[in-house]
């Protein structure tokens, strides 16, 4: 029953990027586009099982994993297909398990904060993730839900794992 719960939630979020994608003008490459749908991050009660279930009953492989310092995870990757992905996070009191974020995949990452910036909407400037190497930015749509743009740059963990796919 959770497994379509989940996909019923994450449908809304494909038709949206779907909807972003298609008004972004595709004549901006040089200054920026949205290439679609990268990955749906959700928050989950118990890590290790949830892990367990994406990697093994549905099999798609881990592609990383981050822990903090006293070994509990922070989140981790597992592969749909070459540019989609499932981000596990701890649930917590201050992040309730379920859908916590979608991200979106970018070609010039800082092109399209500007461009965010110049509709109005709240967004971080782009950094590089400690983490996967990729260029990051987080924003907030105009109804108040949080999203990730991403570039999988050269060098980045994601570029690496994007180009190495095999289906």
């Amino acid at each position: 029953m959770k497994t379509k719960v989940i996909i019923a939630l994450v449908a809304p979020l494909l038709f949206f990027s779907g909807l972003i994608v298609g008004k972004h003008n595709p004549h901006n490459i040089d200054n920026g586009k949205i290439l679609g749908l990268n990955h749906v991050g959700l928050r989950v009660a118990n890590f290790d099982k949830a892990l367990d279930f994406y990697q093994n009953d549905l099999g798609f492989p881990m592609i990383y994993k981050f822990d903090n310092e006293q070994g509990n995870p922070i989140f981790a990757y597992v592969q749909i297909n070459k540019s989609t992905f499932i981000e596990l996070l701890p649930a917590s009191d201050e992040h309730p398990e379920g859908i916590d974020h979608f991200g979106l995949e970018t070609h010039n990452n800082e092109a399209v904060v500007r461009d965010f910036h110049s509709l109005g909407m709240d967004c971080t400037e782009s950094t590089v993730s400690p983490f996967t190497r990729v260029n990051i930015a987080h924003a907030i749509d105009p109804n108040g839900i949080y999203f990730e743009i991403i570039e999988a740059t050269e060098g980045s963990d994601l570029k690496r794992v994007m180009d190495n796919w095999r289906e």
